[in-house]
């Protein structure tokens, strides 16, 4: 049997000492072998963390978008080398800055470009450009995506890396080839087959009501301040962002995390992705120097690439990490924590609604080579 003990103690630990909040579910070939919470939904009220409590997701949104847009690719329906101007045309002829100020792009965007931040795009949320377009408080996704290819790039496509709004222009590609608004895609195929009832892009006032209370965290006084709960990345009341829009529960992101872990079939049999596919998430897309020189600013980053579903782990030692070559995921604004491992049938999803830069440097690494211990790796 393996044992836990020591992850939950080290969440019981920090959730007393620092994060207020914290939920963990590890399952492993299906089986939940731990879910765990520790702290409060509501600190001021004392109300305690369940289950039942919602958390944006952030970031964590954009496994659920990349494996959306993997599910047209191994229907053919999508290519990785496609143009992006094939899907949305007004990204056609884009503006891309240089040494001598801006020119015309060389290079096409490519839907791979989108997968690997390597489009050239950025995070920015507050271009002219955007504002324009989300003055409109009931702009669709396709809408507000549109904005953006009046964007000058940071680089030519395909160059460099720069952590941007690429996997929200590949939630509109989705809607261009489904035919469909993103949101009811991911319920067609991934939602409603999986049991999934507690996510979703917009959350309803008695949904709100289960959202767990945000932090700022001060890391030097171990403070935690309540912020809005507001979600900045969702730019208006129609906008389904694909790279951080979604809210869920624990128990449902897992669900979907472990189905992928499993070669793609979910615990009730359900087939999200084919084997081959899911092959495909653990492999390192960045081809050069710049753009490993530009993902990897962090300590965290160490011995991981990126690939088509976020980070990917191609040398453990470099990391001092347990996790098998081949490992994926992302983390979210709130420092939730997603880790797929299909070597060892193995999924993560860690939840905190705490903004803390050490939580990415210093919590995930620990519970996550914590986990592997306790799987005897």
């Amino acid at each position: 049997m393996n044992d836990f003990s020591k992850v939950r103690d080290f969440i019981d630990l920090i959730a007393e000492e620092d994060i207020n909040l914290c939920g963990i579910e590890v399952r492993h070939g299906h089986d939940i072998v731990l879910r765990h919470f520790m702290g409060y939904a509501d600190a001021e009220k004392q109300v305690k963390l369940s289950d039942n409590n919602i958390y944006w997701l952030y970031s964590c949104t954009k496994v659920i978008t990349c494996l959306a847009a993997m599910r047209l690719v191994e229907e053919g329906r999508l290519g990785l080398e496609d143009t992006l101007d094939k899907y949305l045309p007004e990204f056609a002829s884009m503006k891309v800055k240089t040494a001598d100020g801006i020119a015309d792009a060389k290079n096409k965007i490519r839907i791979i470009d989108l997968f690997t931040m390597s489009a050239g795009f950025t995070y920015d949320l507050y271009t002219p450009e955007l504002n324009e377009v989300c003055a409109n408080k009931n702009a669709s996704t396709r809408e507000v995506v549109s904005a953006l290819s009046r964007s000058v790039l940071e680089f030519e496509p395909g160059t460099n890396y720069n952590y941007s709004l690429c996997h929200d222009i590949l939630a509109a590609v989705i809607e261009v080839v489904t035919g469909m608004r993103f949101s009811d895609y991911l319920d067609e195929i991934m939602f409603t087959p999986l049991g999934i009832k507690n996510m979703g892009f917009h959350p309803s006032d008695k949904e709100m009501k289960r959202m767990a209370v945000q932090y700022d965290y001060d890391n030097i006084f171990r403070k935690a301040t309540p912020r809005a709960p507001f979600n900045k990345y969702r730019l208006t009341g129609n906008y389904d962002s694909g790279g951080a829009g979604l809210y869920s529960n624990l128990s449902d992101y897992s669900k979907i995390i472990d189905a992928v872990a499993n070669g793609g079939v979910a615990e009730n049999g359900y087939r999200l992705l084919k084997g081959e596919t899911v092959a495909m998430l653990g492999v390192n897309r960045l081809k050069t120097e710049a753009q490993f020189r530009s993902f990897v600013k962090s300590p965290r980053w160490y011995g991981y690439g990126y690939g088509l579903c976020g980070r990917v782990m191609m040398d453990p030692l470099a990391s001092l990490s347990r996790s098998s070559k081949g490992e994926f995921g992302w983390d979210g604004a709130c420092c939730s924590y997603a880790l797929i491992d299909p070597a060892e049938k193995l999924s993560v999803f860690l939840t905190t609604h705490l903004c803390a830069d050490y939580i990415y440097e210093r919590v995930h690494p620990y519970v996550r080579n914590l986990i592997y211990e306790a799987i005897g790796k």
